[in-house]
């Protein structure tokens, strides 16, 4: 062990751990690339973070409290896009389970009196983590896991109309946008009413929702199409 491991500094952990916790390695990945050496799997907790930390202290106490300064301190500490993205293809494929894809974009926890905006730097990334699948873990299918997949990578929307997309995923959500349209087209509500609604299921008024002139103009086919990111 000491000829495998005398080469290994605090930045090796560091690195590991960050990568885990922006996505860009799934546990599984982590675990194999470090087979060699750390022997993850000989550890019972299945948090990343506590295993790597935990293998660090183990070889060298001053590794802990290096590590702690940076994952506590450091900007870079927070899922991230290509995180995202990396975390959702791995799920698809086969890779990790549902439970591991959780584990990660979970992770990030927030008190239920405190507000998830400006956590992290990709603001579709916090709702999706924080929000997103707080309400819908339950629900979270193959399905809506190809869709999110798609609303990420889909090419020139905003992160505005990403969270838009991602919001109307759920069956539910869906519906009750189909009755809001409804509504709109038949009794032409006033501009409270449709911040009232807004506010409520996308957070926005109707000076930051980005289809309000389709939703004046366009029959309620083609808005469902854009709002939602259908290419076809």
């Amino acid at each position: 062990m000491k000829k495998q491991t005398h080469f290994i500094t605090s930045t090796y952990f560091i690195s590991l751990i960050k990568s885990w916790l922006q996505g860009t390695k799934t546990r599984p990945e982590i675990i194999s690339e470090t087979a060699d050496v750390l022997h993850l799997t000989s550890i019972d907790p299945s948090d990343v973070t506590y295993l790597l930390i935990t293998v660090a202290r183990e070889m060298n106490e001053d590794f802990y409290t290096d590590i702690v300064a940076h994952i506590n301190y450091d900007a870079d500490t927070v899922p991230t896009r290509k995180g995202l993205i990396h975390h959702l293809n791995a799920l698809l494929a086969e890779e990790i389970t549902l439970q591991e894809f959780m584990e990660w974009a979970r992770w990030y926890s927030i008190d239920e009196d405190q507000l998830s905006a400006g956590i992290f730097e990709d603001f579709v990334v916090e709702y999706f983590c924080l929000d997103f699948l707080s309400a819908n873990d339950d629900v979270f299918s193959p399905y809506m896991c190809r869709r999110a997949l798609e609303i990420l990578e889909y090419t020139g929307a905003s992160p505005t109309q990403q969270k838009i997309a991602l919001t109307l995923l759920p069956g539910h959500e869906l519906d009750d946008f189909k009755e809001f349209l409804s509504q709109v087209a038949s009794q032409h509500p006033s501009t409270t009413f449709i911040d009232r609604y807004l506010m409520k299921k996308f957070g926005m008024d109707h000076e930051s929702f980005p289809y309000m002139q389709e939703l004046l103009t366009q029959g309620t086919a083609a808005l469902l199409k854009k709002a939602q990111l259908l290419t076809t």
